[in-house]
């Protein structure tokens, strides 16, 4: 087992990997930018290491700092979270050439689902069904253009190397497209370190429904399935797992896509295999190398540490699961992601108290300030039950129940949403959040 580990993320990922390497008797070293000087996941490690100012590409996108604090502190072994290095295969391969072990799965795989285009290619070389989409990467612009007419419109503008809404944009013309490519290609770049485009077929009616797996190199397991279809400019809002919509033989039929999907590549850690669902079909779209935001959910309905799960396994510690884990969730349990309403004008939380018998991951607390210039998250809101309507009533409990006063959030929008009859009956899209949103 690792006897050191650098966390090279920030917020409530950092308290829950801390977490884990309490259980497993880690030690652990967190970084931090200085914005999160006095954050509250830099509390709880063992030390922490500042490695440079607030903007992200100076701190938390700097591999080589992160690096040097890992070597400094005498760490065996890196944790990058998700979002900002997860999935950078450069970063990746410069631990292992520092002799640190990279909690994450190989270099090549990064790689490979790391470009959407590629990625896409190769779940069509596996014979896993794809929207139609294109690279764009090098093309000019009437090159371009004709790509986007034969794809049809509407269409959505992805970041090849994107993940977490950033880089996005869904277009109804050649038009719109031209207005909106620099603005896309700005954001990815300031996100990812990397411009690259794609381009890809935009369904009207569609669920998005993603599973979890966790490789060994020998054994794949499949620890369930989550819908993440309630979504707002392209940020996961609610998630739910496993996904009530899907029948046994639809949820079959998904994990064995998932499996032919990884068929001979020996995947290592976790990961997380996205698609869209419409008219009883399966659309891969992307697959993620790393430890997704929404995994609380995963680890309630299996009742498995997969964050723990995940270090033991870089640690060349065996590990394994029940036979079709996936298959036969404990309960129902749903994710709401609070998160702070733009423009902040408030940063300081004056009051703060969460409804008791619910997972509660934050890094904040009463008389914290809020840290917003990586992302507005300030909990995610767990909840299970035996079936969907309790879970769903027991989350309306707890969203009534958190007091927060001080910044502005979405905890009004959460409450509104998840007493809508369509919430409740799980009669939704992936476009029914935006329409909901604008008729409140």
């Amino acid at each position: 087992m690792f006897r050191k580990l650098l966390i090279a993320n920030r917020g409530e990922i950092a308290v829950r990997i801390i977490k884990a390497c309490r259980q497993l008797n880690i030690q652990t070293v967190a970084v931090c930018s200085t914005a999160d000087r006095h954050a509250g996941y830099t509390r709880l490690a063992d030390e922490v290491v500042c490695i440079g100012p607030a903007a992200a590409s100076g701190s938390y996108l700097n591999a080589e700092a992160i690096l040097m604090a890992a070597i400094n502190t005498h760490a065996d072994a890196i944790h990058p979270g998700y979002g900002f290095l997860a999935e950078n295969a450069d970063f990746a391969a410069m631990c292992a050439e520092c002799g640190i072990a990279w909690i994450g799965p190989q270099t090549e795989q990064i790689k490979l689902m790391g470009d959407k285009a590629q990625a896409k290619a190769f779940a069509r070389q596996q014979q896993v069904p794809v929207l139609a989409g294109q690279s764009i990467q090098g093309l000019d612009w009437p090159e371009i253009k004709q790509a986007a007419i034969a794809i049809g419109f509407p269409l959505v503008l992805k970041a090849s190397y994107g993940g977490g809404g950033k880089g996005i944009r869904v277009l109804s013309d050649a038009h719109e497209l031209h207005q909106q490519l620099r603005a896309a290609r700005q954001e990815a770049a300031a996100s990812f370190l990397n411009d690259a485009m794609y381009l890809e077929q935009f369904l009207t009616t569609a669920r998005h429904i993603e599973v979890q797996v966790l490789g060994t190199g020998q054994d794949l397991f499949i620890l369930g399935d989550r819908d993440c279809s309630l979504q707002l400019h392209k940020q996961k809002v609610l998630e739910e797992s496993p996904a009530s919509i899907l029948t046994a033989a639809q949820r079959r039929n998904l994990y064995e896509l998932s499996r032919q999907l990884l068929a001979g590549t020996h995947y290592q850690s976790l990961g997380t295999i996205e698609y869209l669902f419409a008219d009883g079909q399966f659309y891969f779209m992307e697959m993620n190398t790393r430890l997704q935001v929404e995994y609380g959910v995963t680890e309630l309905t299996t009742g498995i540490d997969i964050v723990a799960e995940q270090i033991k396994q870089a640690a060349g510690v065996a590990v394994t699961f029940p036979e079709h884990v996936g298959l036969q969730p404990q309960c129902i349990a749903i994710e709401a992601r609070l998160t702070a309403t733009l423009p902040v004008t408030q940063t300081k939380i004056e009051t703060l108290q969460w409804p008791e018998h619910v997972r509660i991951d934050t890094d904040y607390h009463q008389g914290d300030h809020l840290v917003t210039m990586y992302d507005g998250l300030i909990a995610k809101i767990m909840v299970t039950g035996d079936d969907r309507i309790t879970a769903v009533h027991n989350l309306q409990r707890a969203l009534a129940a958190v007091k927060l006063q001080g910044p502005t959030t979405n905890l009004d929008f959460l409450r509104q949403t998840v007493a809508r009859p369509a919430y409740v009956n799980d009669q939704y899209t992936i476009h029914s959040l935006a329409r909901w949103e604008a008729s409140k």
